[in-house]
C-alpha cells in the first residue's frame, strides 16, 4: 500500500523531476526579454536553451553510474544541490557567458535527479505497486516537460524574468531538506568506474546532439553539423569497442539480448522524435499561424498535457489489469491518431479555424502520451535485475532525450524545406509534412512494439534474457 513513507518519497523526487523538466522549456518564453536585457546576440540565445540540454542529455547515464556505486540519495541531493545553485545563478545573471554557464550548471543537476528519482521510487515501492508509482512519477515529468512554456508565459507577466528561475530556489532547498530525512539509502552495482569510458560516452553524446541541435541553424551540410555527428558516431563506436574488451562494463550491452529491453529502449527513441518533433511546431503553429500570444498557447496547450498528467498514474493501475504491450500501443495509437488529425485538420481547414476544433486532438495525443511514459519505463527497469535499475534508467532517459532532440531537428528539416514562409496559410501547409513525420515516427513505434515485444509477468520478466545475460548479471564486481 501506499504508506506515509513512501508518499513521502514521491513527494519529494516528483518536486525535483518536475523542477528539472520544467526548465528544459520554461525558458523559450522568456528569450526575447533576455536579449533586451543583455543585448545578447542569436548565438547566445541559442546556447542559453542548449547549454542546459546538451549537459543535462550528456550526464544522464554517467550520474545513473555514480548512484548505483556511490548512493542514490547522495547524488540525488547532489543534484538538486547544483540545480538550485544554478537556478540562483541564473537569476542573478549580469552578462550572457555568465548565464550560460549557469544554465548548464542547472543541466548537471537535472541529470542527476531525473533518473535517479525514478530509480529511488523503483526500489521503495514492492513489485505490485510499482507501476501505479511510476506511473506518477511519468505523469509528473510529462507535465514539467510539457508546462514550460505556459509557466514562463504566467511569470512574465507581471514579473522580470529572473524570477523564472529564482522560483526554483524555495522547491531546491525544501527538496533537499526534506530528503535528507525521508529518502532511503539504496545502492547499486558497485562497478568500477573507468574514466575513459565516461569521457569517451559523454564526447560521442556531447558531438551527436550538438550537431543535431546545429543542423537547422548551420545547414545539414556544414562542417560543425556533419563533423560533429560524424565525430560522435565515431567516438560511440570507439566507446563500444573499448567496452567490450572490459570484464565490468559501463552499459551491459548484454542487457540487449533482452528483446523485451531493447524494443522498449528504441521505442521510447521514436516516440519521443516523433511526438516533440511535432509539439515544438505545434506551438509555434498556435502562436505564428493562429495568432495567440505565448501566454494563450500555453493556456491552450493545457488541454494536452492535462491529460498527460492524468493518463500516466492511470497507465499504472492499466498495466497491472491488460499488461505493458497492451497499454504502450493503445498510448502510441492515440498519439498517432492524434497528430494525423492535426495535420488533417490543417490541410482542410482555414489556419484561423476555432480552437476546438484541435483540441479533441491535443486530448488524444495528451493521452497518449501519458500511457506510453508509463509503460516505457516500468517494462525497461522490471527488465533488468533490481540492481541495474539505475543504469537502464539512465540510458532510457538519455535515449529518450536524444530521440526528442532527433526529432525536432528532422521535423524543423521538412518544415523549413519548401518555399520562405510568409504569412499564417504558408506556415500550415509548412507544417502538415512535419506532424506527418511526427506520426510516421511513433507508427514506427506501434510497429515495433506490437510484432517484437513479449508480454510476460513481472515474475517471469528476466526469464526472458538469455542465459549468458543473467550469468554476466550476477558476476561479482571488483576492481579490475
Amino acid at each position: 500500500m501506499f504508506t506515509a513513507s513512501r508518499i513521502k518519497i514521491l513527494v519529494i523526487t516528483c518536486a525535483a523531476l518536475f523542477m528539472a523538466m520544467l526548465d528544459n522549456l520554461v525558458l523559450g518564453v522568456a528569450l526575447p526579454s533576455i536579449q533586451e536585457s543583455f543585448h545578447a546576440s542569436l548565438s547566445d540565445l541559442e546556447w542559453f536553451t542548449n547549454a542546459y540540454t546538451l549537459s543535462f542529455a550528456v550526464l544522464l547515464i554517467p550520474f545513473s553510474m555514480l548512484g548505483d556505486r556511490f548512493g542514490r540519495k547522495k547524488i540525488f541531493l547532489g543534484g538538486v544541490i547544483l540545480f538550485t545553485l544554478g537556478s540562483a545563478l541564473s537569476g542573478m545573471s549580469g552578462h550572457s557567458l555568465q548565464l550560460i554557464f549557469s544554465r548548464a550548471l542547472q543541466g548537471v543537476g537535472g541529470a542527476a535527479i531525473v533518473p535517479l528519482s525514478l530509480t529511488l521510487v523503483h526500489t521503495a515501492f514492492p513489485e505490485k505497486m510499482r507501476a501505479a508509482a511510476m506511473g506518477i512519477w511519468s505523469g509528473i515529468s510529462g507535465l514539467g516537460l510539457s508546462v514550460g512554456p505556459l509557466v514562463g508565459g504566467l511569470i512574465l507577466e507581471g514579473a522580470p524574468w529572473q524570477l523564472i528561475f529564482w522560483v526554483n530556489v524555495p522547491v531546491g532547498i525544501l527538496a533537499f531538506l526534506l530528503g535528507l530525512n525521508w529518502l532511503r539509502e539504496s545502492k547499486g552495482e558497485a562497478k568500477p568506474m573507468n574514466p575513459l569510458s565516461v569521457l569517451l560516452l559523454a564526447a560521442g553524446m556531447f558531438g551527436i546532439i550538438f550537431g543535431l541541435q546545429r543542423s537547422n541553424t548551420d545547414g545539414w551540410t556544414s562542417l560543425n553539423v556533419v563533423g560533429s555527428i560524424l565525430g560522435g558516431f565515431t567516438i560511440l563506436l570507439l566507446f563500444y569497442l573499448w567496452e567490450r574488451t572490459r570484464k565490468h562494463q559501463l552499459i551491459q550491452f548484454h542487457f540487449f539480448k533482452g528483446r523485451r529491453y531493447a524494443v522498449l529502449i528504441i521505442a521510447g527513441f521514436l516516440m519521443n522524435a516523433g511526438i516533440f518533433g511535432s509539439i515544438f511546431l505545434l506551438t509555434l503553429f498556435l502562436q505564428l499561424a493562429q495568432g495567440y500570444s505565448a501566454l494563450g498557447a500555453g493556456i491552450r496547450e493545457m488541454a494536452w498535457t492535462g491529460c498527460t498528467m492524468i493518463a500516466a498514474p492511470l497507465a499504472g493501475l492499466f498495466i497491472t489489469k491488460l499488461g505493458t504491450k497492451t497499454v504502450l500501443s493503445i498510448g502510441l495509437l492515440f498519439q498517432a491518431i492524434g497528430l494525423i488529425g492535426f495535420a488533417v485538420l490543417i490541410t482542410s481547414l482555414d489556419p484561423n479555424f476555432s480552437f476546438g476544433y484541435i483540441a479533441t486532438f491535443m486530448v488524444l495525443a495528451g493521452a497518449g502520451m501519458g500511457l506510453s511514459f508509463t509503460p516505457l519505463a516500468h517494462g525497461i527497469l522490471s527488465s533488468v535485475p533490481e540492481r541495474s535499475s539505475g543504469e537502464a534508467s539512465g540510458l532510457s532517459n538519455a535515449t529518450r532525450e536524444l530521440g526528442g532532440v532527433f526529432g525536432i531537428a528532422i521535423c524543423t528539416l521538412i518544415f523549413e524545406s519548401g518555399a520562405k514562409i510568409t504569412s499564417p496559410q504558408a506556415f500550415s501547409d509548412h507544417i502538415v509534412p512535419s506532424l506527418l513525420a511526427g506520426a510516421g515516427f511513433v507508427l514506427l513505434a506501434l510497429g515495433l512494439v506490437m510484432v517484437l515485444f513479449r508480454e510476460v509477468s513481472g515474475k517471469k520478466t528476466m526469464q526472458e534474457i538469455p542465459e549468458v545475460v543473467r550469468e554476466r548479471s550476477a558476476e561479482s564486481y571488483g576492481t579490475e
